[in-house]
């Protein structure tokens, strides 16, 4: 099969951050190839459910070991997409008070070591009394 050249337009400024990019990423040889790659990634992210556009929506950085297993619970379609799964564990938490428990023990443990800071600073400056 071979290559199909098309046209496509594009402002000034798109175009030098375009190649600022290609620029500092030498595993991208031009342009089009770069283009060529962040299409076929994009595509594939909308197909999986990882990309939509959203004022309410956020990115989640996760390791590689935890991504694994969430991608083999939609690759066995026990769930539509990443997104989809992230949000029924979200509400699964949040609706069975998971989540509050969650979020009052990080805020404990926050305070505790505030709190122990505190008192260090405090005995700190006792001693040079």
């Amino acid at each position: 099969m071979g290559d199909t050249k098309i046209t496509m337009r594009i402002n000034e400024v798109e175009l030098d951050e375009i190649d600022d990019f290609v620029a500092r990423h030498p595993e991208y040889h031009n342009r089009s190839q770069l283009i060529r790659h962040a299409v076929m990634e994009y595509i594939k992210m909308v197909e999986r459910g990882e990309f939509k556009e959203s004022k309410r929506g956020f990115c989640v950085e996760m390791n590689d070991k935890l991504t694994t297993i969430l991608e083999e619970y939609v690759e066995y379609q026990y769930f539509g997409s990443l997104s989809e799964l992230v949000s029924y564990v979200l509400k699964t938490i949040t609706s069975e008070g998971i989540l509050g428990r969650i979020l009052k023990n990080h805020v404990h443990s926050v305070n505790d070591l505030r709190l122990d800071e505190e008192v260090y600073r405090e005995e700190r400056v006792a001693k040079r009394r």
